[in-house]
C-alpha cells in the first residue's frame, strides 16, 4: 500500500510537473488582427470500464494545473480557454482496476472531439493516460 501511494504520488507530481513547464506561444501576441481558429470552449472527459482509484490533472483556464479524484466514471470538466491558452492538456490515471478493462480520455474543443486516448488496465492493475494535448489554433 505504501508503494502504492508513493507511486500516485510520483504520477501526480510528475504530471503536474509537465503541465505547469507548458509555455504560452507568442508568435502571435503582438498580432491583435489574428483571431483564433478553434472554439475557446473547451471540456476534458474521463470514462471507460474501469473502477478503482482514479486521478486526473488538467490544465484549467487560467493555464494552471488542477487535479481531480473522481469516485466514478464518467467525469468532465468545461473551461472556456482565454486569449493565449493554446494548449489543453490532461493525464488521467486508475489505479486498484481489474486488469483488461479501458480508461478513455478525450479533449473537446467546440464540441468536437480533437483529441482522445485508451488505456488498458494491466495486471498490475493500473492504466496511465499521460499528457494528452491539443494546441489551439
Amino acid at each position: 500500500m505504501k508503494t502504492m501511494n508513493l507511486l500516485k504520488t510520483g504520477i501526480s507530481f510528475m504530471t503536474f510537473a509537465l503541465l505547469l513547464s507548458c509555455s504560452k506561444d507568442d508568435a502571435n501576441s503582438n498580432d491583435n488582427a489574428s483571431t483564433p481558429t478553434d472554439s475557446r470552449n473547451v471540456k476534458y472527459e474521463v470514462s471507460g470500464t474501469a473502477t478503482g482509484t482514479f486521478d486526473v490533472t488538467y490544465i484549467t483556464g487560467s493555464s494552471s494545473g488542477s487535479n481531480a479524484v473522481p469516485s466514478a466514471l464518467p467525469w468532465t470538466k468545461e473551461i472556456v480557454a482565454p486569449n493565449g491558452f493554446f494548449a489543453p492538456t490532461i493525464n488521467a490515471s486508475v489505479f486498484g482496476a481489474t486488469p483488461g478493462k479501458t480508461l478513455t480520455a478525450k479533449i473537446y474543443v467546440g464540441g468536437v472531439v480533437k483529441k482522445e486516448q485508451t488505456e488498458i488496465v494491466q495486471s498490475n492493475g493500473m492504466a496511465i493516460i499521460g499528457g494528452l494535448q491539443y494546441s489551439l489554433k
